[in-house]
């Protein structure tokens, strides 16, 4: 479902340093969070998703001290951040790093703009891309470690079609002049 496109799990300061290096000259970069919303009363999140196109990334914050880097990344406004449904990641965000996010598409609102008759991002993707996402983790705990690769490869399906998706969309968006 992937291709050749590689998998990369940050999971310590310095890949993540190294990580938003990378970034920084990135024009635009996908990006989801998975938590553990459902099975803790304080919730946090507990892996960060980023694709920028050529690789996709998975950010054990679990395992990691400082997001500062990764905040610094989600607010510069030079790089365009794709996300679906983004409310809640916004919210987490700021709850739990204290970052506002900058240049932010949300593929959600550009669907409900151009009034697909769903806007679910399983249907975009399937719609677009003719690949089906399989949602069985979306209620998983992601506190819980190890990962298995089906987590993995599950968490990286949130992000790895967004910037092709921005791009489809934008261009729809454009044609209605909206």
């Amino acid at each position: 479902m992937f291709d050749d496109t590689k998998l990369e799990i940050i999971d310590n300061n310095t890949a993540l340093f190294e990580l938003c290096e990378h970034l920084r000259l990135q024009s635009i970069i996908g990006v989801d969070l998975e938590s553990d919303s459902l099975y803790h009363y304080r919730e946090r999140i507990c892996l960060i998703q980023v694709s920028d196109g050529t690789c996709d990334y998975i950010i054990d914050t679990l395992k990691i001290d400082d997001l500062a880097p990764f905040c610094s990344i989600l607010s510069d406004a030079k790089i365009r951040k794709v996300m679906h449904g983004a409310d809640f990641d916004v919210v987490s965000l700021k709850r739990d790093y204290h970052v506002k996010i900058e240049n932010l598409f949300d593929t959600l609102i550009a669907a409900q703009f151009l009034a697909y008759p769903h806007l679910g991002l399983a249907y975009l993707i399937k719609r677009h891309f003719g690949v089906g996402l399989d949602k069985q983790f979306q209620k998983h705990d992601w506190s819980q470690r190890p990962l298995e690769e089906v987590h993995l490869q599950y968490a990286r399906g949130d992000t790895h079609w967004l910037i092709a998706l921005e791009e489809i969309l934008t261009y729809k968006l454009r044609r209605l002049k909206l």
